[in-house]
Formats: C-alpha cells, structure tokens, sequence
C-alpha cells in the first residue's frame, strides 16, 4: 500500500478517535529516499543486506487536512519500509533515527490507527528522535506505522537530514532523508479590516421658510430629476431632463412672470410679459453654490414659483434640466431639500430669519431601529411588498372584515410569477395599474411609489385599495388575486402578509418610512503589509460569499472593497483574507462587523382618568424592617399595610390580595383611589396626586398632591389601571409577582 493510500486510511481511522480531517488536500512538502546497507556481513548476506525506504510528508499548520495538527508547528510524518536485501539472511529493522535540533521538537509520536508494525517506544537524545522496533522488528516486506514529529523547523531540501536505521547483527545503515531542519522564515500576512454601517434614509430637510423668502442659496449637485427629495406637492414642483454629472453647466435663475407696462409702443402703452432673473451664472461646477437673492434682482421677496434652467457650458446653450419649485412658503421649503441637480443650503425668509443646512457627520450606524406599529399613518406614498410564494391561508392582518380578500385561483408554481398591482379591486381596465413586475421569484420586493405614477391623481399618494394579481410567468395563468385597503383607516403594518405578499416597507404622510430591514454597506479594507508585493489575493465573507477575487496589492499598500446587503435580523459577518507574497502562502487576516437592532424604548402610559391602582417602586433612602400604609382617598377605612419591609432602591410592593398592585380599588370595592393616596413610612407621610387632573404616568416619579405635582421623592409609577367605565375592561400594562406580600 502506497504512503499516501496508507496515511488517507489512517485519516479516515482518525475519525474514530475524534480526529476529524477536513476534505483530502496534498502535503505541503514532501520526498523519499533509501537507507541503504553498506559492508554486508560474510557468510550472512551480502551487501547490502537490506534497503530502508523513508517516505516522508510535511503539513504546515496553515493547511487545512493537517493529519496531527499543533499549532505553530509543521507535522513531519515518516513511514519506513523494509524492501528487501540479499543474502540467506535478511535482517530485520530494530529502529529509526533522524538527527533534529531536539530545541525545537516539541511532539514525537506515532498514529496507533495507521497499519503497519507500532514501534515499542521513542526516545529523544544526543540530537536525533529514534522510534524502537525491539518488541516487533520490521520484518522484510513490512513497513513502520507513522511516526510524526512536531517542529516549527522548516524542512531543508531532500537528503538533508542525516538519519539512520539499526539492523540485527549490528548491521546499520546510515543516510538522509527529509526532516525538520531550516528556522522558520517570516511568515506573510494580510490583513483586513472590516465595518458595516446601516444606509441611513436621506434626510428630505425640513421646512425653514416663515412668511415670505427674502433669499435663499443652493448647491449645484449635477445629479439630475432622480435626486429629487422635499415635502412639497409633487404636483407644485417639476423637473425635466436631467444634468446627469454635466461640468460646467450655465445656470439661470428667474422668477414668476410679470406683466409690466411698456411706453415704447405709444403713449396708451401696452401689457407684456418679463421674467425676473434673480441669478445667470456661466461655467458652474459640481460643489459650487448659488444665491438667490430678491434685492439683486430689485425685489422685495421672491416670488411663489422659481425657475431654474442648467444649460450647457460649451457656447451652444443646449438646455439640460429644467427645475420649477415653489417658494412662498405656502409650500414647505428649507434646507436639504433636493430639485433636480439642486441642493438647497440656506433659506431666508421674512419671519423665519436664515436656517442653514447643518454638515453631515460621517457617523457609521451599527444598529437597526424598530419602529413600533402603527406603521401606516396619514397616506401612504410609497409601498414595499415582498413576494413570499405563499397562498391565502398564509394572510396574516388586523383589517376588519371585507376590508382585504384573497383567493387562490391556480395551483402554485415553481416558476418566476408576473405580479400586477393597481389602484382598485377591480382587475384592470376597471382599476389603473401603478405596476407590472413579471419574472418575479420568491423574495423579490416590488416598489410602488406614487409619486412617480401619472395615473395617480391624489397628490403623489395611493388611493385607498390596492388590488394584486398574481400569474404565472410562463403561461400568464392566473394563480392568485386580492385586496387590501391602502388608506391607513385600516391598519397596515410591516409584515402583513395578504396572501402571497408581504408588507415589507412603507413611507406615510405622517410617519414617515419604515421597514422590515436595512441595507447595509460592508467595506473591506485589505493591507499587504510585507516586503513583497500581495498576489492572488481573495476577499470571502461567511454570509455574503465572495467579495473580490484575483486581486494584487503592492507592499505596503492597502484596498477597499464594498458589498451592500439587506439585514433584517442581528447578525455577525466574518471576512476573511488570503493571498500569498513570492509563491509562500500567507497567514490569512480576518475580522467581523456585527449589526444590531435596537428597539425604541417603551412609551410611557399617561393617565387620563382617575387611577383604580398602582405597582409602586421605592426609590428612597434604606430602611430596614419598616412598616408602610397605603390609605386611598376613596376607601380610607381600609388600609394597606406592609410590615416589617426592607426599603431598598428598587423595592417593589405589591399584594396577591391587591391583583399584585401595590394598592388596588377594584378588591375594595370602589372603581378608583379617589383624588389622593397617602403613603405612611414609619409614621411619616407624603401625599400622591391620583385623580389625572396633574400627569400620572409610568416610569416616571409619582406626582405629589400639591398644584404643581412635584415629584415623590419615594416612590415612582410603574404601572396603573384607571377607572372603568362600562364599556372598559379591566387592564394593565405589565405582569406582577403575585406570590407573595412584597418583593
């Protein structure tokens, strides 16, 4: 059996003995050469008497199929066969040595599962390693099992190690063979630095115009009608064309045309049309910026509409992009806001003074926010739905009944699907589509924004149902169809399922936009630094695969790489680097960036009619064995009582007889507290505000009853019924420890 069919055997033995091998890869070095007897012995056997072969295998610790693996050492593993002599007598092999520096051996051993003859024992002394084989010599035709040394020594070329093996009748045979001998050389490393940070929406400004707009300056961004971001009417504002990177440009500003009387056609005179030019600039760059002002052009204010057109720089005057917004402040206008290939910086306006944009921190987000629903609020202008495959048994939602319908026509697919989405229930032409998405697979998001629809009339927003069809990609047959109601009257949340579509995000009027997930930009800084240049250098990601592959990086140097995922749970990615510098494979580098989610913290409950009980924490000095009386307004007679109470920070009482409220009014018979509740500790008494006619709310200190409900400094809320009215049910925000009289 061949070395390497012998040492694959005994990796898959290995298995057995909780050695597990990765997939079969080769040695990183390796050789083989012959023991050869010189002097023969008369009478005996000629020479040589016998040959032994020495295969030898070397697995740095880097390699992955490495059969022993110790870290920070090379594994030598040697295997010796008896090939024969001549003679009438064959001696038999007694042992193996090998001459190491024995400083740096820091393993010796064999592998009991490999086959072959074990040897009795190994010793390590005067320089060499010897395996024994005096319990059982190697016989002719037999080899050794495998013996290993481990040794951060590199190996030197073949035959450089000297090595020998003892014969019977004294017979020895000396040599070489492949063994641990070079120090170590520098390793090469690569290293990388990775860092993921959430795509933050961009910021549409808000509105910093009060009055009327005396000036205002903008930024020339060149990035065409796509750019477009404000809270204006979509139907006040408009962009044609598009500078689409155009450098320079010829701007010109101008305002609301005007009717002027001219006198040089009569006396009588006549009406005639003229613009305002409140800016012409020529040769505009990316970067620059604009002003427009109103006194530069004689005005007092700027006009309700403005009029921008970007021309082109080169003598013909080509027009480009035209740009009209409105600026009355009758529509919202202020900093941030985006028209085009223009950026708003700074507003002035009679009332409102100069609000100017403030410069963008180049923070890096590592945390998602959860928004709490209701997620659909005021209307909805833009919709994300994620095609999840599933049929209408999977709807999952909170609209009433006969506000959404789904029906399964057709067997579900295999195949990509067509998914038509339009303003009604009705199947189109009775409804128009907002859109036609075919080729669609399971996990696909469909976009439907309004704002960009010319058959929506209501102000850049849905109408109020949304119909869906589902078909067949190939053969357009209809498998599923439904409604939902899309006017935030019903409610609609991320996550909705309406049968094979899920609400996956959603941007409303008044909530602004909100999602299941978050794109998340992963960059990879890689860095070479050795001596030499950095060749086939790959960049691999455990969850997003491989980033860049075949890359060269000079010494010293340093690239950077960029991959965009959707994440929508908390999670940990690990990048790795590898290459090598001068054929010598290199130490890979990694490092991990995690992105987390962050839920917003509670919102407190405020009453809004008389309290009927309350969980109390202290927050006071200690006091030990003290007794507290709780007497409600409402039914005084029967107080509370807690004895013997270690008061702590953080001490909560509650009662099982009192609902596991610290007091409650509904186990005593009365629907509240009544106005007021007086705490005793120890005979020293305070006095909590309970009729809401002064904020009663949780996590927050409890008012006292004085006009302006200063805080107890005793005692914080953290949680409260109010009075029942008959349509009200009993109930209460959090879960209490009920089992006992305190805790």
């Amino acid at each position: 059996m061949s070395f390497r069919l012998n040492l694959l055997v005994s990796l898959i033995s290995l298995i057995g003995l909780g050695i597990t091998p990765a997939a079969w890869s080769a040695p990183d070095y390796s050789g083989s050469s012959d023991l050869i007897e010189p002097n023969g012995f008369p009478g005996v056997c000629d020479q040589p008497c016998y040959i032994a072969g020495v295969e030898t295998e070397v697995w740095l610790p880097t390699n992955p199929d490495n059969p022993i693996p110790s870290p920070g050492n090379n594994t030598y593993v040697f295997k010796v066969s008896h090939t024969g002599g001549s003679g009438p007598f064959i001696p038999a092999l007694l042992n193996f040595e090998i001459a190491v520096d024995l400083n740096e051996v820091n393993g010796v051993g064999f592998l009991p599962a490999s086959g072959g003859v074990a040897p009795s024992g190994s010793q390590t002394l005067n320089g060499a390693v010897t395996w024994d084989f005096l319990t059982a010599p190697i016989l002719n035709g037999e080899s050794s099992k495998l013996l290993y040394i481990h040794s951060p020594l590199l190996p030197g070329g073949v035959n450089n190690n000297s090595a020998s093996v003892a014969g019977q009748a004294a017979l020895d045979a000396p040599g070489s063979c492949l063994g641990p001998l070079d120090p170590p050389q520098p390793q090469c490393s690569l290293a990388i630095e990775k860092e993921g940070c959430v795509v933050q929406e961009p910021d549409v400004g808000g509105d910093g115009c009060e009055g009327k707009v005396l000036s205002f300056t903008f930024e020339y961004t060149g990035l065409g009608c796509d750019a477009s971001s404000h809270l204006q009417n979509p139907r006040k504002v408009q962009c044609k064309g598009g500078a689409n990177g155009e450098d320079p440009v010829d701007i010109l500003v101008s305002g609301k045309k005007r009717k002027r009387w001219s006198w040089d056609s009569g006396w009588w005179g006549k009406k005639r049309h003229r613009k305002t030019i409140f800016a012409a600039e020529s040769d505009v760059h990316v970067g620059d910026s604009i002003v427009v002002d109103a006194a530069t052009a004689g005005r007092k204010k700027i006009g309700s509409k403005t009029y921008v057109t970007i021309s082109t720089s080169d003598g013909g005057h080509e027009l480009i992009e035209f740009d009209k917004f409105h600026t009355s402040c009758s529509q919202p206008f202020g900093p941030g806001m985006m028209f085009g290939s223009l950026q708003i910086t700074s507003v002035t306006s009679s009332e409102g003074g100069t609000v100017s944009l403030e410069e963008e921190e180049e923070d890096c987000s590592t945390s998602i926010d959860l928004v709490p629903p209701p997620h659909c609020q005021g209307k909805i202008k833009t919709l994300q739905l994620r095609y999840s495959g599933g049929d209408c048994s999977q709807s999952l939602n909170t609209q009433g009944s006969g506000k959404s319908g789904c029906t399964d026509v057709g067997a579900a697919t295999a195949n990509p699907v067509r998914i038509i989405l339009s303003d009604g229930a009705s199947p189109p032409p009775a409804s128009s589509v907002y859109l036609d998405e075919t080729m669609v697979s399971g996990g696909d998001i469909l976009t439907v924004d309004a704002s960009g629809i010319s058959n929506c009339s209501n102000n850049g927003q849905m109408k109020s149902v949304l119909g869906f069809w589902i078909k067949d990609a190939n053969t357009d047959e209809l498998i599923q169809d439904g409604f939902f109601h899309t006017s935030c009257s019903q409610p609609l949340n991320l996550g909705d399922q309406f049968g094979g579509l899920q609400v996956f995000g959603l941007e409303t009027t008044q909530g602004g936009s909100v999602a299941l997930g978050s794109d998340v930009e992963y960059s990879y800084v890689v860095t070479n630094p050795n001596a030499g240049t950095a060749t086939n250098i790959s960049i691999d990601d455990d969850i997003l695969g491989n980033i860049a592959s075949g890359i060269t990086i000079p010494a010293g140097g340093s690239a950077t790489f960029t991959a965009t995922e959707l994440v929508e749970t908390e999670t940990t990615n690990i990048a790795t680097v590898s290459g090598e510098v001068g054929g010598q494979v290199c130490s890979p580098g990694t490092d991990s960036a995690t992105i987390t989610l962050t839920a917003p913290p509670e919102e407190p409950q405020v009453c809004t009619k008389k309290v009927a009980a309350v969980l109390f924490e202290y927050t006071g000095p200690d006091i030990l064995g003290a007794t507290v009386v709780f007497e409600a307004k409402s039914f005084d007679e029967e107080p509370v009582i807690y004895s013997g109470v270690d008061l702590t920070n953080g001490t909560i009482l509650s009662k099982h007889s009192e609902n596991g409220f610290t007091i409650d009014g509904t186990t005593h018979g009365e629907s509240s507290l009544g106005s007021k509740l007086t705490v005793t500790i120890n005979g020293v008494s305070e006095v909590i505000h309970t009729s809401c006619s002064v904020p009663f709310a949780t996590n927050q200190p409890a008012p006292l009853n004085n006009p302006s409900g200063a805080p107890s400094p005793n005692w914080t809320v953290v949680d409260f019924t109010q009075k029942m009215e008959k349509k009200d049910h009993h109930h209460h925000h959090g879960h209490h420890d009920d089992d006992g009289d305190h805790d």
